[in-house]
């Protein structure tokens, strides 16, 4: 029971964590009328921080063995190798998934209103895209790795036989994409299947870096195609136009 309840306290934690980041990050670019860059800095910040802080407590908790090397370089390097492979195909899954239900997905953000007020108040630039691109592809995977499979699978049932420690991680990490926007079945599916082959690749290859690296490239897959699109228009507007 005890187990539990820690358990709900985390699980409570990680959803108000979630929330107050966006929603303090969008609440302190309208007060100070800092519009989209604002709010991406703020975002990357807070997410700097919010690590900053979890490293610390871990180390307080004696945890920071999660960042050990485990086996030699060159097995190292063939778990990476292989990680990466899987989670372009993985990637690619999940993408032909999510367009074949794409109508049942509710893209609804719970913060439109505030977002739309620093839209309205200053168009995106190029300071949005590179600290989305961060927070997204950086600090996100690092954060999300650190608490989801470094702290929670060393914690709750590690190395249970019976892959609780992968079930449990992977259903909390596809509920908390669910906290401020895509609250529908299809899309609990795809980011539980995220957190699920992420808690895999951590209990065969027990090592974070390789998951964290793995979590980093599926979304950098996930937004190349705005990144060049953005880029792209970039570069025709300032030596074409």
């Amino acid at each position: 029971m005890k187990k539990l309840g820690h358990l709900g306290i985390y699980t409570l934690l990680v959803f108000l964590s979630i929330y107050l980041l966006d929603f303090s990050s969008l609440y302190l670019a309208k007060m100070f009328v800092w519009g989209m860059d604002g709010y991406s800095i703020i975002v990357a910040v807070e997410q700097l921080a919010l690590l900053g802080l979890f490293i610390y407590w871990l180390k307080k908790k004696r945890m920071l063995y999660i960042f050990e090397k485990k086996g030699s370089k060159k097995s190292r390097f063939f778990y990476l190798l292989v990680s990466l492979v899987a989670a372009y195909f993985v990637r690619q899954l999940l993408s032909a998934f999510y367009l074949q239900f794409s109508r049942f997905i509710n893209n609804n953000y719970i913060f439109e209103d505030l977002l739309s007020v620093l839209s309205f108040s200053e168009q995106s630039t190029i300071l949005t895209t590179c600290f989305s691109f961060i927070s997204v592809v950086i600090l996100g995977p690092i954060l999300e790795e650190l608490v989801h499979r470094g702290y929670f699978m060393n914690s709750f049932f590690p190395k249970s036989k019976y892959y609780l420690d992968v079930i449990l991680s992977a259903l909390i990490f596809g509920l908390s994409h669910l906290v401020l926007s895509h609250r529908d079945p299809i899309s609990l599916m795809v980011y539980s299947f995220s957190g699920l082959f992420f808690a895999l690749v951590y209990r065969w290859t027990k090592n974070l870096k390789i998951t964290i690296l793995c979590h980093s490239f599926i979304n950098f897959l996930i937004h190349a195609d705005f990144i060049w699109l953005f880029l792209s228009n970039l570069i025709y507007d300032r030596f074409f136009r």
